[in-house]
């Protein structure tokens, strides 16, 4: 078991412009709030707005203040009637509380990540229940704290589902998508006759991707932490073996529920009868190679049996579930309860951990392997079902995910290996044991171009040669045909913001690039003053080079990858809207420019890609400001646009390592910077080519 935040944090605070924008924004959320709740806040004794001190008490402390920056995409959604009968003074007064209104945006993020609802299309029942405790939280400017029970082990079915008994790239991605992670190993390992020890091996390796990962917003609370036992920081794995047994008729003697009856519970109870429902599909394929399913086979009609079997082991599982979930609450009754299992989303919300594609099915990363596209794309399959047709991977000599097996892999005599990035992008490296490190110069730069067109960025880390800025720029080349350079001019406004250590807005190079247009017969075109019709033109791609890099920590460049974009686009907000869409810009230190469109194609794959620039107010230093506005559609486009660019579904924080080189695709993917600090030598290189 473990807790997650919703970060509060950034690097920056809120500047009042800000602050007023993000109370606008959230006007029209807090009205459905008020449906949802059948008695409105009132001061008491104990504390404000309802909430006792004591409640407020338990939440652990946390001194960062909430900013909207670091606050992942939020949907739109629509704004019901309140609620007949509730008390409209005091409605009113609660949807003026800035924290109220701050904690209902916050129960919309959580519940973009979930799948009981279509985001901005239904309501979340579970927004009712845990708004005392989100408002509280920032009432008191600490995290919102949230425990998913999950992670237990890997199914016993190493042969048609899973790549072993140790996490793999399956839980990485996971852990990464929502910064999360708790274990309920010990709950039913026993029932699915899992060892001890192999829950324990399991949940280590978790613990290892965390660190890692450097996911500071996870914290693990196993099962002997979740019953309250002191001095847990330094129990052995000999200690652990001797006591699990103990852990698990402790919870069952605790929270178990008296006179229970499991079978009913089933039958009254939607969730719980979605949940049987779950355990019945798993168990079925999880134990086929186990003694239970051979027991059963010298038995009359053995398919019978076998079912039985399965039946009865789902009604244990759910009677001890029932004693987990008791104690779950017990110690986090102050937490949003989250929940792998399909629910109503009454109490829990229910997440997929690892997104599958329109149309695709939802499965843990226990109970399945991870295939990675030629596109980069991360599906949750079953190992049986894509063996023929993708390569098994390997990871510190053991299996780690499965890759489609493309042509684009083969790097011929030079030894590679590949890394693939959440959400988006691929690292490539010499691979280890291969002999001494390998030239940049040796590396195929089509093929390292043709990976960026689908899996931008792509990165060569741990390269020899990658500083030699002859090599690099004579590399740039045979990428393709090189551009003229700009930003000479030290005194230009863009200029300085380039090479200062502010964040940059959010945008795709070349916004201000424009060449004549020609007819069929190349000839430029011209308007009917007779002036010369300009099309903008930018760049296919940027090549990058980290000569030196900012301290660990700071500096990020991010890229927002266009497909995901789309992918998690939330309703009303559908393609064929976004692709009519016309907006303008206007710069006080470049020309105003309109008409532009929002979604243009790939010029080589003709799939959708984002074309925005991010508004920049003057509080800005030395940067030029950016005024964005929609032409023909809602404001509210803007503010849309920019939540779900920084989702970070949809956004990679890249931090640089000195020698790195990087290809994006300026069509699929935007990019920015975050602001550093500190006397110190950053240095990137950038080509810009077609």
């Amino acid at each position: 078991m473990a807790t997650v935040t919703v970060s509060q944090t950034a690097d920056s605070a809120v500047n009042a412009k800000q602050f007023t924008a993000l109370e606008h924004k959230v006007d029209g959320l807090v009205a459905q709030l008020s449906q949802l709740l059948s008695q409105p806040p009132k001061k008491t004794k104990g504390g404000q707005n309802g909430f006792k001190s004591d409640q407020l008490s338990r939440i652990p402390s946390f001194n960062r203040p909430l900013t909207p920056e670091s606050l992942p995409g939020t949907p739109e959604s629509g704004t019901p009637a309140i609620q007949p009968g509730l008390d409209q003074a005091e409605s009113v007064a609660f949807t003026e509380r800035p924290s109220a209104k701050l904690a209902v945006q916050i129960l919309d993020i959580i519940q973009r990540y979930g799948s009981n609802t279509v985001s901005g299309e239904a309501l979340w029942p579970g927004k009712a229940k845990f708004m005392p405790v989100v408002e509280a939280s920032v009432l008191k400017q600490e995290p919102v704290q949230m425990v998913l029970p999950a992670f237990p082990f890997k199914s016993p079915n190493r042969r048609d589902k899973t790549l072993g008994s140790l996490p793999d790239l399956g839980e990485e991605l996971a852990l990464k998508h929502l910064n999360v992670i708790t274990s309920d190993g010990l709950v039913y390992n026993d029932l699915m006759g899992i060892e001890d020890s192999e829950v324990w091996d399991y949940s280590t390796g978790i613990r290892k991707i965390i660190q890692s990962n450097e996911l500071h917003h996870v914290s693990a609370l196993p099962l002997v932490d979740l019953l309250g036992h002191s001095n847990t920081e330094g129990l052995t794995r000999e200690e652990y073996l001797i006591h699990a047994g103990c852990y698990r008729r402790e919870l069952v003697a605790r929270f178990g529920p008296r006179n229970f009856d499991s079978h009913k519970a089933v039958k009254e109870e939607e969730d719980t009868r979605m949940t049987y429902r779950g355990y019945i599909k798993f168990l079925t394929k999880d134990l086929m190679y186990t003694k239970m399913a051979t027991d059963t086979q010298d038995l009359p009609n053995p398919k019978k049996r076998y079912k039985e079997a399965i039946e009865v082991l789902a009604y244990q599982m759910i009677t001890r579930g029932k004693a987990f979930a008791a104690a779950v609450e017990a110690k986090c009754g102050d937490y949003v309860r989250l929940s792998i299992h399909p629910s109503t989303g009454q109490t829990k919300l229910s997440v997929p951990l690892i997104p599958p594609p329109p149309g695709g099915h939802t499965m843990t990363p226990w109970h399945s392997s991870v295939a990675v596209g030629v596109d980069g794309s991360f599906r949750t399959v079953h190992a049986a079902d894509v063996r023929e047709t993708h390569d098994l991977v390997y990871r510190d000599g053991r299996p780690y995910c499965f890759r489609e097996k493309s042509p684009l892999y083969d790097f011929g005599e030079l030894q590679v290996e590949f890394q693939h990035l959440y959400p988006s992008g691929l690292i490539i490296r010499p691979a280890a044991g291969a002999g001494p490190t390998p030239s940049y110069r040796d590396v195929d730069a089509k093929k390292v171009r043709k990976l960026a067109e689908v899996q931008s960025p792509v990165v060569l880390r741990g390269f020899a040669d990658t500083t030699d800025r002859e090599l690099f720029i004579s590399r740039a080349s045979e990428l393709g045909k090189v551009l003229p350079q700009e930003l000479e001019d030290r005194s230009n406004k863009l200029h300085k913001n380039v090479v200062s250590s502010e964040a940059m807005p959010m945008h795709y190079d070349g916004m201000f690039r424009f060449v004549t247009q020609k007819d069929e017969n190349g000839n430029g075109m011209k308007d009917e003053q007779g002036k010369e019709i300009k099309v903008q033109k930018p760049p296919k791609f940027q090549y990058f080079s980290s000569v030196a890099t900012a301290p660990k920590g700071a500096g990020y460049t991010l890229f927002a990858a266009s497909h995901l974009f789309f992918k998690y686009l939330p309703a009303p907000y559908t393609m064929e809207r976004l692709e009519a869409i016309r907006w303008r810009m206007n710069s006080d230190g470049s020309p105003k420019i309109s008409d532009l469109p929002l979604v243009v194609r790939h010029p080589q794959t003709n799939a959708p890609c984002v074309r925005w620039h991010e508004p920049w107010p003057a509080s800005n230093k030395t940067s030029s400001t950016y005024e964005i506005a929609i032409e023909n559609d809602s404001p509210d486009v803007v503010e849309q646009v920019h939540r779900l660019l920084y989702d970070r579904r949809v956004c990679l924080r890249f931090a640089w390592e000195q020698g790195d080189i990087l290809l994006s695709d300026n069509s699929t993917t935007l990019h920015t910077r975050s602001a550093f600090k500190g006397d110190f030598r950053r240095e990137i290189w950038r080509v810009d080519f077609d």
